[in-house]
């Protein structure tokens, strides 16, 4: 079962889905649901891939660093807003471009917040949705069924060259109706903008890497890391919460922490190879589904996010440990 299940995650079958699947619990994702994903609020402040897009040249990674590195510092509170502060900038003028990527038969079924333009998630990056964007200094909130595709979608385009782009979080489009929120039912009919041209290139990698995401968008339950990490010791775990976080409540055994302001500039630290089992923690999962997109630009194919993150992992009543934090 272990080198069975090593080696068909070598070759690009998430093995995280795997152990699920051989589970004698199972718990599957449906290919158009989140995780469940918390706001994590600042001191002071499934899955199966298709083939992953090959490695990045030099000059390409270096390119990737720069728009990387320009998103990861822009942020403020990670780029999350709760329910009850977008209903207040939608009486704002101008309000900003609400962006839903769940899928059209979500939208259907649940209805929509009024105003959105609906673009999937795996449709993200290709050039007919691209048209759809506004500019790249727009006001954009991207929202999903409860904030794990949305933190992925806001990645990409922050990498993309969108310089003011948020998740709703606090439970997102779930959230925003359990608040009682005004919905529309109908499927928006959106023009095109044809606003901004990003990099090319830049854009086609991002098109590559959302047409080969996995169902369940690369989530990982606390139950099967547990199983993971007893049955698989290449696995690479990445903490990427702040040393403050990890001094005062620990960590999962043998994580290396790589800080998730410092990212980029850690790249040292990641996994030399871009075959690893790596699964990524923060908190809830925000901050890790953010680098665990990152790590798939890169061309990193065995990447997961802790579904819950680490909060998950304490509640599940799983061991916590020591993790030498970085300076």
């Amino acid at each position: 079962m272990k080198k069975k299940a090593f080696w068909f995650y070598r070759n690009l079958l998430l093995l995280f889905s795997l152990i699920a699947a051989c589970s004698t619990t199972p718990t599957p994702l449906e290919p158009s649901q989140d995780p469940e994903v918390e706001v994590h609020t600042p001191i002071a402040s499934d899955i199966q891939p298709t083939e992953a897009p090959s490695p990045l040249a030099i000059e390409s990674e270096i390119e990737w660093d720069s728009a990387f590195q320009t998103f990861l510092d822009g942020m403020i509170a990670y780029n999350t807003i709760k329910p009850a502060a977008l209903m207040g900038l939608l009486n704002e003028e101008p309000p900003p471009f609400l962006l839903d990527v769940r899928t059209l038969s979500e939208v259907m079924e649940t209805g929509r917040i009024e105003g959105s333009v609906v673009i999937p998630l795996r449709d993200l990056a290709n050039a007919e949705s691209i048209a759809l964007l506004p500019s790249f200094d727009t006001t954009i909130i991207a929202y999903c069924g409860s904030g794990w595709r949305c933190a992925i979608a806001m990645t990409v385009l922050g990498a993309l060259g969108w310089n003011d782009i948020y998740s709703l979080e606090d439970g997102s489009y779930a959230g925003w109706v359990e608040a009682g929120y005004p919905i529309m039912m109908d499927l928006p009919e959106s023009a095109p903008l044809n606003a901004v041209q990003p990099d090319t290139a830049m854009q086609a990698r991002m098109d590559a890497i959302l047409n080969s995401l996995p169902d369940g968008f690369g989530s990982v339950t606390t139950d099967i890391l547990l199983q993971a990490i007893n049955d698989l010791p290449d696995l690479i775990l990445i903490d990427v919460r702040r040393a403050d976080e990890i001094i005062e409540t620990g960590g999962i055994e043998n994580a290396i922490h790589i800080p998730f302001e410092s990212f980029i500039l850690s790249k040292g630290k990641w996994p030399p190879s871009k075959e690893a089992l790596i699964l990524v923690y923060s908190n809830n999962g925000h901050r890790s589904t953010i680098a665990m997109t990152i790590l798939w630009t890169y061309g990193y194919k065995g990447v997961a996010s802790l579904k819950g993150g680490f909060n998950a992992w304490v509640d599940a009543g799983y061991p916590v440990a020591d993790v030498v934090v970085s300076e």
